[in-house]
């Protein structure tokens, strides 16, 4: 399945998707953290991630749109701003389900005096219409050990395997996911890999090329051989 690749602002191109077309938006927005690491030196610090000053909730509107009757959201968030996202996700018509967490298997810094050591992201599950999982039913707290540093260009990158357990949970086999959050790629390589139709967007320029690359390193001999990312 030829999955289909779009560079630019989400709130843009996710209106060129047709209404009630996707099964699962599996979504890793800005969160509203400024996020960078202070584990490494200035020189080697990644980039902030754009839109990340404030929660970025603007599109949730347009996955609902997206969303067929039955499908889900699933939307990562941290605990700061779980709530803001949980209100969001609400008023944009989805009904929350069920709050989730990713224990990422290895700590972050975070103060190091006066606060526990960061080990987890936290998401929202919800639902549009009469749902049914399509997969196993998963457990609330999820464990995958987050991607090395040196492994991926993007600082808050998830693990594939952790995107591929939602995306068989959640989408019927050979539905539709989509991520209007690329960054390197995660969704899309597990979506491709599981055999699921994918659609993805990124607005920045270098997570776009490195997520093409590493969505058309797992296709099969069998995809149609067009570029699927123009």
């Amino acid at each position: 399945m030829t999955p289909r690749l779009m560079h630019g602002d989400c709130l843009e191109k996710m209106a060129e998707i047709p209404a009630g077309s996707v099964d699962l938006v599996l979504a890793d927005p800005p969160y509203g953290m400024a996020f960078q690491s202070n584990r490494v030196e200035d020189s080697k610090k990644k980039a902030k991630i754009a839109g990340d000053e404030r929660p970025f909730i603007w599109f949730l509107h347009q996955a609902y749109r997206v969303t067929k009757d039955g499908g889900a959201l699933v939307c990562f968030t941290d605990w700061k701003n779980q709530e803001v996202w949980r209100m969001a996700i609400e008023c944009a018509g989805f009904a929350i389900k069920s709050h989730c967490v990713w224990d990422r298997g290895a700590h972050g810094m975070g103060d190091l005096k006066a606060s526990f050591a960061p080990k987890h992201d936290v998401f929202w599950f919800a639902t549009k219409g009469a749902f049914q999982f399509s997969g196993k039913r998963l457990p609330s707290v999820l464990q995958a050990l987050r991607p090395s540093r040196d492994s991926t260009p993007h600082p808050t990158a998830k693990p594939p395997a952790l995107m591929l357990d939602l995306c068989r949970s959640l989408c019927p086999p050979g539905g539709h996911v989509c991520d209007p959050f690329l960054g390197s790629g995660a969704t899309g390589e597990a979506a491709v890999q599981g055999g699921f139709q994918f659609t993805g967007v990124e607005l920045d320029q270098g997570y776009f090329n490195f997520a093409k690359q590493r969505i058309m390193s797992v296709l099969t001999p069998d995809t149609p051989t067009k570029d699927p990312f123009a």
